[in-house]
């Protein structure tokens, strides 16, 4: 929440569980800072609590690889026991066993927006839109099960 990414990610988090009647319960809330070492540390905090979640939603990739790892290294199955969900869809996301499940951002889409916006300073300019919001994309692989893809979609 340090960053607009990471403030607009947990919003969106939010959002979801709002949108599923779910209540945003702080103690299933870890603090990460996008790192693999955070993922894994989040993974370990789940783990101690008297009833551990069943799916994890990361607001990256990074922390989803570590947090996948910690599991395992605990004899946690994803997603037999807890589903994780990732952003960014890293190129690593579709390569591991099991494939991540995440949200791809539209980085073409955000980079030719941000070059349009650049060229249009450079020319004294100002950029045809200050904020601009652009849609991401669930890609479901194979870290989620068919009942966390359904409350997802």
């Amino acid at each position: 929440t340090d960053s607009d990414i990471g403030h607009n990610r947990f919003a969106g988090y939010a959002h979801g569980l709002k949108k599923h009647n779910i209540t945003l319960d702080p103690a299933l809330v870890f603090k990460g800072n996008y790192s693999f070492d955070s993922g894994r540390h989040g993974a370990e905090y789940f783990l101690s609590l008297k009833t551990p979640p069943s799916a994890i939603v990361c607001a990256n990739d990074a922390m989803a690889l570590g947090a996948m790892k910690k599991l395992d290294r605990a004899g946690v199955r994803v997603p037999g026991d807890i589903s994780i969900i990732g952003f960014d869809d890293i190129e690593i996301a579709s390569q591991i066993t099991p494939a991540l499940t995440t949200v791809a951002a539209p980085v073409n889409a955000i980079a030719n927006r941000a070059f349009a916006a650049l060229s249009a300073l450079m020319q004294g300019l100002a950029p045809a839109s200050p904020h601009v919001a652009l849609s991401a994309e669930l890609i479901v692989r194979d870290t989620c099960t068919e009942l966390d893809q359904t409350a997802v979609a």
